[in-house]
């Protein structure tokens, strides 16, 4: 019984009669529910033994009777192991919406073990993708359709916008909660809301190509210019001639950004002292805050 105790495993080397002793089982199990391949075949339908088993090791569910597989509590018990398990439950448990649900939860990819009526439902599919929108995978396409349904799961976590069809990829509100997490999903967004300034503007600020891909009539927009500054200089590559050679709009995209200066025509920096005073000026003021910024905002930079 010591033994056991300490290695469940050795079971398997036993007699006949020691395999087929309830409380030596019951120990085994305890320690390795994969002892209970090496009890005699009665005590797979003991309750207490395959509970104990499977409380250990969920995959074990398949050694259990058939009537253990049916049973609610011993399933979920594996299931809360392994949501593999799944596979082993009864029939009746695999239409079991609460018993699928904490499969899938874990994983979604357990849609695949559940009954064929819940695997395209839409209450499980919806309150499984609180804790995993992958399940949209096996969502049917009147599901995938739902606007307030992929909204939630978008806002929850981007990648479900794969799973958007073509219709819900021209929803502004829906691509701005997307590209607010990563702005790389603008690629994924229809045509005319790659062209939306705010959306470029929110991709960019997590999306370091966002301003090498945004249309070019966007950069004849001083608004639209000052404020791509501010994330980064490199916006006044594509802007008009014009704008780099107006004084006083490059004096206000330095101040927005000391490196604007260096994008600048070669006339107005050579010409433009103050452009240099002002990017100086901008620079210094940076190195100010950050020298005089506390130790643990220094950490988190």
């Amino acid at each position: 019984l010591s033994t056991v105790r300490q290695c469940g495993a050795v079971l398997e080397f036993a007699s006949e009669e020691l395999r087929a002793d309830r409380e030596i089982v019951l120990e085994a199990v305890r320690q390795d529910g994969w002892a209970l391949e090496h009890a005699r075949e009665e005590l797979h339908a003991d309750r207490e033994v395959v509970l104990a088993a499977v409380q250990q090791e969920g995959w074990v569910l398949e050694l259990a009777s058939e009537k253990l597989r049916a049973d609610r509590e011993v399933a979920l018990a594996a299931i809360r192991g392994t949501w593999k398990a799944l596979q082993f439950a009864a029939p009746a448990l695999q239409a079991d919406r609460a018993v699928v649900l904490e499969a899938v939860q874990q994983d979604f990819e357990a849609l695949r073990y559940a009954a064929p009526e819940l695997s395209k439902d839409p209450e499980l599919i919806s309150d499984a993708m609180v804790r995993n929108v992958n399940v949209l995978k096996f969502a049917p396409d009147h599901m995938k359709a739902d606007r307030e349904l992929i909204l939630r799961a978008v806002q929850k976590d981007h990648t479900a916008l794969r799973y958007a069809p073509a219709a819900l990829l021209a929803d502004r509100e829906i691509i701005m909660a997307a590209v607010q997490q990563d702005g790389s999903d603008l690629e994924l967004a229809a045509a005319p809301l790659k062209a939306d300034a705010e959306l470029v503007l929110a991709a960019a600020r997590s999306y370091k190509d966002a301003m090498a891909t945004a249309p070019v009539h966007l950069f004849a927009d001083r608004e639209f210019v000052l404020n791509a500054v501010k994330l980064d200089a490199r916006a006044l590559l594509r802007v008009p001639k014009e704008f780099r050679e107006d004084r006083d709009f490059m004096l206000e995209c330095t101040k927005a950004n000391y490196q604007a200066s260096m994008f600048a025509s070669i006339e107005l920096q050579t010409l433009n002292e103050s452009l240099r005073t002002v990017g100086r000026s901008s620079r210094g003021d940076a190195s100010r805050r950050a020298q005089t910024m506390p130790a643990s905002m220094h950490r988190r930079r």
